[in-house]
């Protein structure tokens, strides 16, 4: 059975609703008080921190979704683990940038015997971050050009989300290497920057849903040749 895409008046209403939020975003942004030290400067490692919790948030779902399809095989599941995945790869691209772009620019490299880069580079967090981006640029390739069956893009999926996973949580739970980035700057901040970062959280959060229900209402159920050749496969 072939999906209807959603009406004009559906995604007229979505894309209005993300313009609305990215209204919001902005207006926190530019509410959030100057800290000393970094001053106005504290808006873009703010927002960087704050769009890569959402971006952890969408592959985590992308890896649970993809677990249960793989278990039930259900396409309402894998549409919306397509529309995770088509939102949370390219926020993925943007988070990388921008992260390497407020270390650059909020960092203090007085003193350093290195280059500005070159000290960035030994943060395990921005390598991790650029580790992860080679995975998403992988797995896409993986999606386009090699893998066929739904169920091969799921299990591809999942193993990605595992090893990001596990990338970070060595990154997290190693003290030497917490040491060489500022321990949860926001979460040991007064409720002057807790409460944007958290506001900018749910909003971009948000944001995100909605285009990933945009994406996945435009997958198809698999094709019954599709559904065949899986059974023979089995």
């Amino acid at each position: 059975m072939t999906r209807t895409p959603p009406s004009k008046t559906a995604l007229a209403t979505a894309f209005g609703v993300v313009a609305a939020l990215a209204i919001t975003v902005a207006v926190i942004i530019a509410n959030i008080p100057a800290v000393k030290g970094l001053g106005d400067k504290v808006k873009l490692p703010l927002f960087h921190g704050g769009s890569t919790w959402v971006d952890l948030l969408l592959f985590v779902a992308m890896g649970v979704l993809a677990l249960v399809y793989i278990v039930t095989r259900k396409n309402s599941v894998y549409a919306w683990e397509v529309g995770f995945r088509a939102v949370a790869a390219p926020l993925w691209v943007l988070n990388t940038v921008l992260g390497l772009f407020a270390a650059l620019n909020t960092w203090d490299f007085t003193g350093s015997k290195e280059t500005p880069l070159m000290a960035v580079r030994q943060d395990p967090r921005l390598v991790a971050q650029f580790v992860i981006l080679l995975g998403v640029a992988m797995l896409l390739l993986l999606h386009w050009l090699v893998l066929e069956k739904r169920v091969h893009k799921a299990i591809a999926d999942l193993v990605f989300t595992v090893g990001a996973a596990i990338l970070l949580s060595d990154i997290f739970l190693d003290p030497a290497k917490r040491a060489l980035h500022p321990d949860s700057p926001v979460l040991n901040s007064g409720w002057e920057i807790k409460g944007p970062f958290f506001g900018m959280v749910l909003t971009v959060l948000g944001i995100c849903v909605v285009l990933a229900w945009v994406v996945q209402s435009y997958v198809q159920p698999e094709k019954p040749a599709e559904k065949l050749a899986k059974s023979v496969a089995e």
